[in-house]
């Protein structure tokens, strides 16, 4: 059965740290969570506070609260959605939950429907589970 903890590790590899840019469409980010998409996620006040500290935002990196939140942030938007638990090759729902992080959960699961010839309807199914566990 796949493991949450590599398939998050590798997709926090490529999601940077803080970052404001102005030409980014979701504002404000951490760790690829933005404040536009994302503005009750938890850890944005734990960014707020940080805000007022020295060494801003270099001092977000070991701040144990914000990296659990992340983490957490994560499994239930991404992996739960994506039924990560109920797939057995960790190489197949590591691509999934990273397609899922970068696309939408929906399309990311199109996807993978479209790959074992299921109708795509977005949603993870047990017929869906069962046919990528096929795969491995």
């Amino acid at each position: 059965m796949a493991n949450f903890k590599p398939a998050i590790t590798k997709v926090l590899l490529t999601e940077g740290g803080y970052a404001n840019d102005p030409n980014d469409n979701g504002g404000e980010t951490y760790r690829g969570v933005a404040r536009k998409f994302w503005p009750n996620w938890s850890g944005w006040t734990i960014v707020d506070t940080a805000k007022n500290q020295p060494n801003f935002p270099k001092s977000l990196s070991g701040n144990a609260a914000l990296k659990d939140s992340t983490i957490e942030f994560y499994k239930i938007n991404f992996w739960d959605k994506i039924g990560g638990d109920k797939i057995n090759n960790q190489s197949i729902a590591d691509l999934l939950v990273d397609s899922a992080v970068n696309e939408g959960t929906v399309p990311a699961i199109k996807r993978a429907q479209v790959i074992v010839d299921l109708p795509q309807t977005g949603h993870i199914t047990n017929e869906l589970v069962e046919k990528l566990n096929l795969m491995a």
